[in-house]
């Protein structure tokens, strides 16, 4: 046994990891998954008028869809909540299962 003091060990592991502070300025923030909040919003986007013009609900699309298409994904959808593209994908198959179109993701999505 090696008799190290356990309160010793202690110490190291609360000394900070880095040498120097990180800068916090915008230009040299630190790159995350997330998107900064105002790039979230896209607006109303084209699906929804599609939809509406349809007279489809977010249930049409979510009991066509094949796939875990969820109402809270369709409704962030409708309303611009940036998704990503597999989100976007699914919604633009469940459209196209539910109209028996094939519109572009383009022509659903204006981002």
């Amino acid at each position: 046994m090696s008799g190290s003091d356990p309160s010793a060990d202690a110490a190291e592991l609360s000394e900070p990891v880095l040498s120097e502070p990180v800068p916090v300025d915008s230009a040299q923030m630190l790159r995350t998954h997330r998107r900064p909040p105002e790039d979230r919003q896209q607006g109303i986007q084209p699906l929804a008028a599609l939809m509406q013009r349809l007279q489809l609900s977010a249930h049409d699309l979510v009991s066509a869809s094949p796939r875990q298409l969820t109402h809270k994904m369709v409704s962030r959808a409708i309303k611009g909540r940036w998704l990503t593209i597999n989100s976007r994908r699914q919604v633009h198959e469940a459209f196209c299962l539910a109209t028996g179109t094939a519109p572009l993701i383009s022509e659903l999505f204006n981002y």
